[in-house]
């Protein structure tokens, strides 16, 4: 059996439509989602708490952090900090990030956690420039190819 067959507990802490999608995704697939700071769409967000320590992974946005130590939450009127979240987590749990600037990386390692980033890997990079282009293009690719036909 394949760690992912079974059911995990996933923590999703800020974000934009991207971790929406990801909870959505993984509640489908039958794990718990707990969510934070990442309100719309029909996700009511937790706030923190001991429940933190039990996650087997907790999922932070893209980018981790903006103006040093706030989470980036576009999506929450919630502000939190990376030592909020933080103080909630037990030595060993896995947190996965993108874009994880060196000070975020310090502070996981400091208390004994593992701090993934997930942009780091080429095909994350890849995946997410497509939409990004697209999103700032002058006109969606749904348009330009309409109108190309």
């Amino acid at each position: 059996m394949d760690w992912m067959d079974r059911e995990r507990n996933f923590w999703i802490v800020g974000g934009d439509l991207r971790q929406r999608a990801l909870a959505r995704l993984l509640r489908e697939d039958g794990h718990t989602v707990h969510i934070a700071a990442l309100e719309g769409e029909g996700l009511v967000a937790e706030p923190l708490g001991p429940g933190l320590a039990l996650a087997h992974c907790v999922i932070l946005p893209l980018p981790v952090t903006r103006r040093g130590e706030i989470l980036h939450t576009p999506l929450s009127r919630e502000e939190v900090t990376l030592p909020q979240l933080l103080d909630w987590l037990e030595p060993g749990q896995v947190l996965c990030g993108g874009m994880v600037d060196p000070q975020a990386a310090a502070a996981a390692q400091a208390r004994g956690l593992r701090l993934l980033d997930y942009y780091a890997r080429e095909e994350c990079m890849v995946a997410n420039a497509v939409p990004t282009k697209e999103a700032v293009g002058p006109k969606p690719y749904r348009e330009r190819m309409a109108t190309s036909r």
